[in-house]
């Protein structure tokens, strides 16, 4: 691991949403990229349509995520931990608690589909992950063949592949993500994932990154890791198929800032955006420099 040293805060905006716990780059049907953040305080999301200079106004929309059609979120105390967007911009939410997510079409304003995410009884993470009170998912990322990553924060910190009972683990490989333009291929409906596979972080990554915050695929194909408690983002090995460990390739200090880091996402050059958890909707956002995950 090179261990490349820190970052240098870009920019600083105000996401008007308080306890920000996802963000996500998203393009849409017309091909125009789009940044949407989300928090666990209330199911809201917030967006605005990215402006072709780093430099430019940003201009804030936000929309109540539990009034969609077959959304069951709470209004109050969502816990969504998570978001991201498939190639065809429709919008996943991971909830902490219960352990689902919930697909959605921002265009058509419903949820195409929601998946139980469940951890056997024989796997070692299942009672962490079926207590109430312990560590579940806070990132995931859309693999090829309707799977999901999903980092799971603590107790231990691990990422886990899940998809439909039966199914085999495809890991993920650099340049594995969904190509522009195309759907994440589940059906509509409810469905039962299961944990196919399992990858703990070796001594390298664990020192790096004390606990999972965030998951994201950068411009440049890899797989990235946002780490709260160390302050730290960290670009991944590969995931082998049949699970094991997964190591840090490179890691990058965050600048200390006021409020907890708790979504990562990239600007088409590479740049990090860190969504900063914090009590009142302000400072929340901060780009930083230099790009780091450039294709």
């Amino acid at each position: 691991m090179k261990g490349s040293g820190a970052l240098q805060v870009y920019r600083v905006e105000d996401v008007p949403l308080k306890e920000v716990s996802g963000v996500c780059l998203r393009r849409g049907p017309g091909g125009e990229l789009s940044l949407v953040a989300i928090g666990d305080r209330a199911a809201v999301a917030a967006w605005f349509v990215q402006p072709a200079d780093d430099t430019a106004p940003i201009e804030w929309r936000t929309a109540d995520v539990s009034g969609l059609e077959g959304s069951r979120l709470h209004k109050e105390d969502s816990q969504i931990e998570a978001v991201c967007a498939d190639g065809a911009g429709r919008v996943l939410l991971l909830q902490e608690w219960p352990t689902r997510t919930e697909l959605i079409d921002p265009l058509e304003r419903r949820v195409v589909a929601s998946l139980m995410l469940d951890v056997p009884d024989e796997h070692p993470l299942a009672a962490s992950w079926r207590d109430p009170k312990g560590s579940h998912g806070e990132g995931a990322v859309f693999l090829p063949g309707a799977h999901l990553v999903v980092a799971k924060e603590k107790d231990p910190p691990a990422l886990i592949e899940f998809g439909p009972p039966g199914d085999i683990a495809s890991g993920f490989a650099r340049g594995q993500a969904l190509p522009p333009g195309e759907e994440w291929p589940i059906g509509p409906g409810e469905h039962r994932y299961v944990a196919l596979a399992t990858w703990l972080p070796d001594r390298g990554l664990s020192k790096a990154c004390a606990d999972f915050s965030d998951l994201e695929i950068g411009p440049d194909g890899h797989l990235y890791l946002l780490s709260d408690k160390s302050g730290s983002i960290a670009r991944l090995s590969d995931l082998p198929a049949d699970g094991g460990s997964v190591s840090a390739l490179d890691s990058w200090r965050i600048p200390h800032m006021k409020g907890k880091p708790e979504g990562l996402a990239f600007t088409p050059n590479g740049r990090p955006l860190v969504a900063l958890d914090t009590r009142k909707a302000r400072h929340n956002l901060v780009l930083l420099d230099p790009p780091i995950a450039g294709p």
